[in-house]
């Protein structure tokens, strides 16, 4: 393996967390006027994705604890921003709902990540969108299989 190879391979994951850093950096100054949180924002995006899921089924696609995501849920219930119904069939669980206000904020959350994508994503024509997504989805795929399996 040449020298120049293997510092590429070695800087990809500090690339990886570099850009990721950036972009949430540089939108949530976007969103900032909005009066959200980071934590509310991904918290009210995250259901918008899931309508309907429990405050448990939330916490493991937030990666929070369950305590934090029942604490989170129930500020942005008393702010007017989601609700909270009982679970027919076990009482302990709540099924989350965006309010209508919700929904509208998170159209102005999409419209400005919108507009993030296609600032970081200028001067990279349309086919090496596609290549770059492509090759990163088979990244997160490798890594899904791994597991946690050691090597």
């Amino acid at each position: 393996m040449s020298a120049a190879r293997s510092t590429v391979e070695r800087s990809l994951g500090f690339l990886f967390a570099d850009i990721s850093r950036l972009a949430r950096t540089e939108f949530d100054r976007r969103v900032r006027d909005l009066g959200l949180t980071r934590a509310q924002w991904l918290f009210l995006y995250y259901l918008a994705r899931q309508p309907g899921c429990t405050q448990s089924e939330l916490a493991e696609l937030l990666q929070m604890e369950k305590i934090s995501v029942s604490r989170q849920a129930a500020r942005l219930e008393k702010a007017g921003w989601i609700k909270r119904t009982d679970r027919a069939a076990d009482a302990r669980a709540y099924h989350l709902r965006l309010t209508p206000r919700a929904e509208r904020i998170i159209i102005r959350l999409d419209e400005r990540a919108d507009q993030l994508r296609n600032d970081y994503l200028a001067g990279i024509s349309s086919l090496r969108r596609t290549n770059l997504l492509a090759d990163l989805t088979v990244i997160k795929a490798n890594l899904l299989k791994l597991d946690g399996r050691p090597r």
